[in-house]
């Protein structure tokens, strides 16, 4: 959903979602966090 907006990252977890852990998903928190960290960081760099 957000090709339309090249440049914008999104990392974390979703809210009010029915999932079994009950919605702390810590590490799928930082990992989302890692990778959209990296691209961004990536984007910076510009193209190689």
């Amino acid at each position: 959903m957000l090709v339309a907006r090249p440049g914008t990252y999104a990392a974390g977890e979703m809210l009010d979602w029915e999932a079994p852990t009950g919605g702390y998903l810590l590490t799928a928190c930082l990992a989302t966090g890692r990778w959209a960290g990296l691209a961004a960081a990536r984007r910076l760099d510009g193209p190689t």
